[in-house]
């Protein structure tokens, strides 16, 4: 748990926290790679401003937009009491979604890390501001591809990566790319956490059988993975934020 992630649940003095984050932001703004646009605002102010929580995949995330819905109010999965057009027949559990979903998301050097997962809907990425971020996606053919989402178009990174469903894929906030990345990402049909799986090694083994790409790419498996995740939307859920908070205050009193 992060610096951020306490003081959004206030389980530790939000003045202290921002100060300390600050700080340390500060302190590391010289480092902000030549190549990338300087950040206006820092990660912590983002967090701040847009509400972001630790998203199950890595990194932080708000849902900003369900079709017919309340954001965040149906925690990940489809909202079956929106309005009729706002939801689209399917053939997954329960035959509706709702139609499209949208949410900010945002990785940091603590937290750098999209665990590999497979969705089966279709993802549009949008770079917003920060520094870059590599993806690797395994398409439904069996195809491998890496690429950055980012500013720089004259070193080939792109501003918007389209991620068909039924893909599998990371992303790493890679040293050199800056401090944080925040994106956009759309997903039609809607995103709903029973048509989402996190990969296990066999099944990463499997898609990646290239000895040197596999372990490449083995440390974005998740080594504990959740199949239920209703707790990242209630503050009681956040018994982890706790143990940052004292990890925190020792760190600080040194």
């Amino acid at each position: 748990m992060t610096f951020a992630s306490a003081a959004l649940y206030g389980l530790v003095p939000v003045a202290i926290v921002a100060a300390l984050l600050r700080r340390r932001a500060n302190a590391n703004r010289g480092n902000w790679p030549a190549s990338l646009p300087k950040p206006t605002m820092t990660v912590l102010q983002y967090v701040e401003a847009f509400g972001l929580i630790p998203h199950p995949e890595g990194g932080y995330f708000r849902e900003t937009y369900r079709s017919g819905s309340v954001p965040m109010s149906s925690k990940g999965k489809t909202d079956a009491d929106a309005s009729r057009n706002s939801l689209m027949a399917v053939d997954r559990v329960d035959g509706q979604r709702n139609v499209l979903t949208s949410i900010y998301y945002c990785l940091t050097t603590d937290s750098p890390r999209q665990w590999w997962a497979n969705n089966m809907s279709d993802h549009i990425h949008y770079w917003h501001g920060g520094g870059a971020l590599t993806y690797h996606v395994v398409n439904p053919d069996g195809s491998h591809e890496r690429t950055v989402l980012g500013p720089r178009a004259h070193l080939g990174e792109v501003m918007q990566l389209a991620v068909r469903g039924g893909s599998f894929k990371c992303a790493v906030l890679e040293p050199g790319n800056g401090e944080f990345v925040l994106l956009g990402e759309a997903v039609a049909p809607g995103f709903d956490f029973r048509d989402f799986a996190f990969v296990s090694p066999a099944e990463l083994k499997a898609l990646v059988p290239d000895e040197g790409l596999y372990e490449q790419l083995k440390p974005n498996l998740k080594e504990q993975p959740e199949t239920e995740f209703d707790d990242y939307y209630s503050i009681s859920g956040i018994a982890a934020a706790k143990i940052f908070a004292k990890k925190l205050a020792a760190s600080s009193s040194k």
